[in-house]
């Protein structure tokens, strides 16, 4: 899966998390936030620096983000932010007896470590953000490295939990599969779930762009690593059910300009 995915580590301590943005161009980690990790494991792990202020047209100088990255070629730096309040919040998905649990992250639930979100950088503004997707995805990796760093930080690793974001499988694909599935309604909602040795899955019905979204769930302990967690996210193809992005694309490009003129 390249895009849009999320994970979810439980841990005796709690949930610590990864957001994926569908387009590509945001990652956000997630983590309690009685729990402190220090600049050190951050700017080592993303090969990043304390950021200092840079041109900016509007202020003279601004401080975009708490870290960044070294000058692009293109144009900018990726910057980083850490942050125990976040503008956004986000719902991560586990398994539970055989159920699904949502857990609120961002905003002044957890601990936040993000890209920044939006394009600023010009011929004027040669350092501000850069957030286009060939850049935020050399940190993919790094985001995972750092997840399971964290994860091993706040506790002993009990599970992982993978939503696919997009369509990965359908109640049909699962039967197929040669699963038994297990099917009910919750508020206005349908689930189906079912098991094997390996994994448990749970499907939750989306809407007309996404029809079902997939998470995944397999006991871990902290023999955990980065490598073996992307092997398992490249291993799953999301590209079962062709969807078409172009309404949500003209969106957010016209968000995009209206952030951008805001600010």
């Amino acid at each position: 899966m390249q895009l849009g995915w999320s994970v979810a580590i439980e841990t005796t301590n709690g949930i610590v998390g990864l957001w994926t943005c569908w387009m590509g161009n945001s990652i956000k980690l997630f983590y309690p936030l009685d729990v402190t990790i220090p600049d050190e494991i951050i700017m080592e792990t993303l090969n990043v620096t304390l950021a200092k202020p840079v041109a900016n047209e509007r202020f003279g100088r601004r401080l975009w983000a708490k870290y960044y990255s070294e000058k692009l070629e293109d144009c900018g730096r990726v910057w980083i932010e850490q942050e125990a309040s976040h503008s956004n919040g986000y719902h991560l998905k586990t398994i539970r007896n055989k159920k699904l649990e949502e857990h609120y992250c961002g905003h002044d639930r957890t601990n936040t470590v993000w890209t920044y979100d939006f394009n600023f950088c010009s011929e004027t503004e040669p350092e501000a953000p850069n957030c286009k997707e060939e850049n935020i995805q050399t940190y993919r990796e790094k985001f995972v490295q750092l997840l399971v760093k964290v994860a091993k930080l706040v506790g002993d690793i009990t599970a992982v939990n993978i939503d696919s974001g997009l369509v990965l499988y359908t109640p049909e694909t699962l039967v197929a599969k040669g699963y038994d599935v297990t099917s009910w309604k919750e508020k206005e909602k349908k689930y189906c779930y079912a098991q094997d040795e390996n994994f448990e899955i749970i499907l939750k019905s989306g809407n007309s762009l996404v029809s079902w979204i997939s998470i995944i769930r397999y006991p871990s302990t902290n023999e955990l690593t980065a490598e073996s967690l992307i092997k398992r996210i490249d291993s799953l193809d999301s590209a079962e059910v062709p969807i078409n992005f172009l309404p949500l694309i003209t969106h957010f490009v016209e968000q995009e300009r209206i952030y951008k003129d805001w600010c």
